[in-house]
C-alpha cells in the first residue's frame, strides 16, 4: 500500500481522508528543517503540502517520494525540472480554469487590501486600540469614478476588474493574450499605457522564478504620480527595490500585498523592511486563498485529480 504524508495540514475532512485511505496509509507530519524534509520525502510515496515548505533541488533529488500534491496555481515553490528528472509527478490547481471559476477567495482578499489600503484602516484600528479616537489623522480617497488598472486580465484578473465594476471604477486592462472581454474593459496596447493610466494598479500575473520582475525602475517612472498598488500574485513580478524608491519619490502612494520575494524567509526583504518604518504598505502572508471554502473545494478537487491519475496508470 501507498503511504502519504501530510504537512501544514491540521486534518484533511473526512470524506477526502476516507478517499485517501483506500489507496494509501495517511501520516500527518510537521516539518522544522530542510533536513527533515528531506527525510520525509524519502520515507513516502506521496506528499502533500501548501506553501509551507520550497522543494528545491537538494531535498528533492534521489528521494522515494513519487507524487506532490499541492493545491494551488503558482509552483515557483517547487523545482519542478529536478521533479522532471527524478520521476516525481506534481499534482496541482494550474490549468484546471474551469474549477477555478468557482474560487474567489484572492480576488476578495484583493478588495480587501485594497480598501484597507485607501481607507489606511490597519493604522486606524492600531490608533483606536492604544486608547485614542483622532479621524483627522486618517483622511482616505474613494474608489468611484477611479481607473482601476488589470495588469493581466486571467481569471482572477476579470474576477477582480468585475468588483472594480460595482465600485463604480473605470477598468483598463493589459494581458500578452488576444481577449474578447466585456466592452466595459478598456484595453491598453502595451504596459506603459496601462501604468499611465491607472489610480490604482493590480496585478494578476503567473511568475516564472528565472525570468526578472516584470516591473522594474523603468516602469515606476511612466507610472500616474500618486498610483496605489496591489499585488496578490508573486513578489517577483516587482523589482521591489525600485519599488520602494518610487515610493520615497512619492510616485507610488501606497503598496498592500500578500506576496513578497523570498517568502517566508522577509527579513532582509526591502517591502518589508520599509514597512517597518512607514504606514502606506500593508502586507499579509500569503492568506489570499487561506479560506475555509476555498480550502475545502480545493482539497476535495485535488483528492480526486490524483486518484483519477492513479487509475489511470
Amino acid at each position: 500500500m501507498l503511504h502519504i504524508k501530510i504537512s501544514g495540514i491540521d486534518q484533511l475532512n473526512a470524506k477526502i481522508e476516507s478517499k485517501l485511505k483506500s489507496i494509501s496509509t495517511i501520516e500527518y507530519v510537521k516539518i522544522t528543517s530542510e533536513e527533515r524534509l528531506k527525510d520525509a520525502l524519502n520515507s513516502c510515496d506521496i506528499f502533500w503540502f501548501r506553501l509551507n515548505h520550497k522543494l528545491t533541488i537538494d531535498v528533492l533529488t534521489n528521494v522515494r517520494c513519487k507524487y506532490i500534491i499541492c493545491a494551488v496555481t503558482g509552483l515557483d515553490h517547487i523545482d519542478l525540472q529536478t521533479c522532471k528528472e527524478n520521476g516525481i509527478t506534481v499534482i496541482s490547481l494550474k490549468g484546471e480554469f474551469e474549477f477555478l471559476k468557482e474560487i474567489r477567495a484572492t480576488a476578495e482578499h484583493t478588495w480587501g487590501l485594497l480598501l484597507s489600503l485607501i481607507r489606511k484602516t490597519n493604522s486606524a484600528n492600531i490608533h483606536v486600540k492604544k486608547g485614542n479616537w483622532d479621524r483627522t489623522l486618517f483622511q482616505g480617497t474613494e474608489l468611484y469614478k477611479k481607473k482601476l488598472g488589470i495588469f493581466g486580465l486571467g481569471r482572477l484578473g476579470e474576477i477582480v476588474a468585475s468588483y472594480g465594476k460595482a465600485f463604480g471604477m473605470e477598468i483598463y486592462y493589459f494581458d500578452i493574450q488576444e481577449k474578447n472581454r466585456d466592452s466595459k474593459f478598456i484595453k491598453c496596447d502595451s504596459i506603459e499605457s496601462l501604468l499611465s493610466s491607472a489610480d490604482i494598479l493590480s496585478i494578476h500575473l503567473p511568475y516564472h522564478p528565472n525570468e526578472d520582475p516584470i516591473l522594474n525602475d523603468s516602469h515606476f517612472k511612466v507610472m500616474k504620480k500618486g498610483v496605489c498598488i496591489v499585488n496578490t500574485s508573486r513578489g517577483g513580478l516587482i523589482d521591489e527595490i525600485a519599488l520602494v524608491k518610487a515610493m520615497e519619490e512619492g510616485i507610488v502612494n501606497g503598496y498592500a500585498a500578500d506576496v513578497l520575494f523570498g517568502e517566508p524567509e522577509i527579513h532582509e526583504n526591502p517591502i518589508y523592511k520599509y514597512s517597518k518604518e512607514n504606514d502606506n504598505v500593508l502586507i499579509t502572508p500569503h492568506i489570499g486563498g487561506n479560506t475555509i471554502e476555498s480550502i475545502e473545494k480545493t482539497e476535495e478537487f485535488i483528492a480526486n485529480k490524483f486518484l483519477n491519475i492513479l487509475l489511470e496508470k
